[in-house]
């Protein structure tokens, strides 16, 4: 087997509510995860990041996104890419789950918390912008 490299195999059935998928698979510079959600429910706080950009993929369902408090409908296949300053929580309005890939990465020397880089990163304001519920 050549090295240098990991695969896995994590089928849209068997997603948790969170996976988070960056050290599993021995990545250092970029952080992922796919994420659940079921009819109704969202992240449990809207936040920002200092210097953290953002991905967010819908792999399946129809979901939506809070930025800086306006809700955008997420389609299946809808990708949004959202800069560090603007507040982001995702969420599922529909009847179905929805499974979200989040994506970010950090450069390694502005970092200590390695993995955890992602949330610890994290600028939540509750006071400005309430958490994620469902319209």
């Amino acid at each position: 087997m050549a090295t240098g490299y990991l695969k896995m195999v994590l089928p849209f059935n068997q997603v948790k509510e969170k996976e988070f998928l960056s050290r599993p698979m021995g990545c250092k510079g970029v952080g992922f995860s796919f994420v659940r959600y079921k009819p109704g429910e969202g992240a449990t706080y809207v936040h920002r990041h200092k210097v953290q950009e953002e991905v967010f993929i819908t792999l399946k369902g129809t979901g939506s996104i809070i930025l800086d408090g306006k809700r955008i409908s997420m389609p299946e296949g809808t990708i949004v890419r959202v800069a560090p300053r603007v507040y982001r929580a995702l969420g599922n309005d529909s009847n179905k789950d929805v499974i979200y890939m989040i994506l970010g990465a950090n450069s390694a020397d502005k970092f200590s918390l390695g993995g955890r880089t992602l949330l610890g990163d994290g600028i939540p304001n509750r006071k400005k912008v309430p958490r994620w519920k469902k319209q």
